[in-house]
């Protein structure tokens, strides 16, 4: 009796530490598993760098923080690509200083090893980066570079904005509309941009009949003019055309005001800031008009409606030409990761290839500013309107749209 109870005992001591090992290998096993599925999902997602690249200190600054507001805008909306991979902003100050530009791009590329760059903002330093962006074979989305030459033979930096020759054609047009056919044209000789525009609106102006009287030059970073206002005073001009940049210009505005001098004054888009303008230059910024990339109140796709309302609801502003053509170069950007970020392109180099050409075949794309298509063999958008704005009482009325 004995002998069978203690058989007994044995065999359900043996079954139990079977079961207890059993438990243990199973629960050991769902461990593993949880492990390999939270291993395999964690290499399933990836971060795609993108570089952006603004003048955040120095002359323009406030173009940059603006033009950095837009980015950031769009980047909260579609930082995450359909397969769950995310992008993340690696941000740099070129201080709108070539050196400091060219420094920052390596940067970027070499160091954070980007998949591409948003950026830079003026054709100055645009043209800085161009061989750069080349040798790396780095795609490069400029915002509001205008300068024909920036996308010129090169595969790898486009724009989403439109070129000087438009811009310029537009200010000669409404100059020669408004029977304004005599002019005087001030141009910065140490920006690309600013030579670019003058020689644009000097070609189109002579074309439709228009005679310059004077064409004068300036040097970023002057505060005093009034040698140049002495010459235009003298020739008085009906017309004056200053494709330079916002702190030259409120200062000239101030001293060709306080000469007497009335004749209406245009700029280009890197005059776009009326609170920069009024600031600078008083009540002598009041009606001085510039050719612009979009006006806020005139929202040309439901993405761009929905893009103002969500700026004014964090920024408690309208969105400039500035915000807005980041947002786009974002968007662009974003676009070519989402079609090329697959299996087949593994490597960061395979990527930065697909985007690259992704990026020049860029068509019908909805955007802030419109509907983007850039041309492949120029890396600009293909019929971009331009608009034409007012400043009144440091803020800016439309007056004008102008398709190309």
């Amino acid at each position: 009796m004995k002998k069978k109870f203690l058989k007994a005992s044995l065999i359900i001591v043996a079954g139990a530490l079977f079961i207890t090992g059993c438990n243990k290998k199973e629960q050991k096993t769902k461990q593993v598993t949880q492990k390999q599925e939270t291993q395999t999902k964690s290499t399933k997602t990836k971060i795609i760098k993108i570089g952006v690249l603004q003048p955040l200190t120095g002359p323009i600054a406030s173009f940059g923080q603006k033009t950095l507001d837009g980015i950031n805008l769009i980047h909260s909306k579609y930082s995450k690509l359909p397969n769950g991979d995310k992008i993340k902003l690696i941000i740099t100050d070129d201080q709108f200083d070539k050196i400091q530009t060219v420094n920052g791009y390596k940067r970027l590329v070499s160091d954070d090893n980007v998949a591409a760059v948003e950026g830079p903002l003026a054709s100055s330093m645009s043209l800085a980066i161009k061989r750069f962006a080349d040798n790396s074979k780095t795609p490069t989305v400029t915002q509001i570079a205008t300068n024909p030459r920036v996308t010129i033979g090169t595969k790898y930096v486009s724009r989403t904005c439109f070129t000087d020759p438009f811009q310029g054609k537009v200010a000669a047009t409404y100059a020669l509309e408004h029977h304004l056919n005599n002019a005087v044209v001030v141009f910065d000789m140490k920006q690309d941009y600013s030579v670019g525009l003058a020689k644009a609106f000097e070609k189109a102006y002579k074309k439709g009949g228009g005679k310059l009287l004077k064409v004068l030059f300036i040097n970023t970073g002057d505060k005093d003019f009034n040698a140049q206002v002495a010459q235009i005073k003298r020739v008085n001009p009906k017309f004056i055309y200053t494709p330079i940049y916002a702190p030259e210009e409120g200062l000239f505005l101030r001293q060709l005001r306080a000469a007497g001098v009335k004749a209406p004054v245009m700029g280009g888009d890197g005059i776009a800031d009326p609170g920069l303008l009024k600031k600078l230059a008083g009540n002598a910024a009041n009606g001085v008009m510039y050719t612009d990339h979009f006006d806020a109140l005139k929202a040309p796709t439901p993405l761009s409606a929905q893009f103002i309302k969500d700026f004014k609801a964090k920024y408690n502003r309208q969105p400039s030409a500035f915000a807005a053509t980041g947002a786009d170069a974002y968007l662009v950007i974003y676009n070519a990761a989402k079609e090329c970020d697959t299996p087949a392109n593994k490597s960061l180099s395979s990527l930065k290839q697909c985007m690259a050409k992704a990026i020049r075949h860029t068509k019908h794309l909805e955007a802030v500013t419109g509907y983007l298509t850039i041309n492949p063999k120029t890396g600009t958008p293909i019929n971009k309107p331009a608009v034409i704005e007012k400043i009144v009482d440091g803020k800016t009325k439309f007056v004008e749209l102008i398709k190309p």
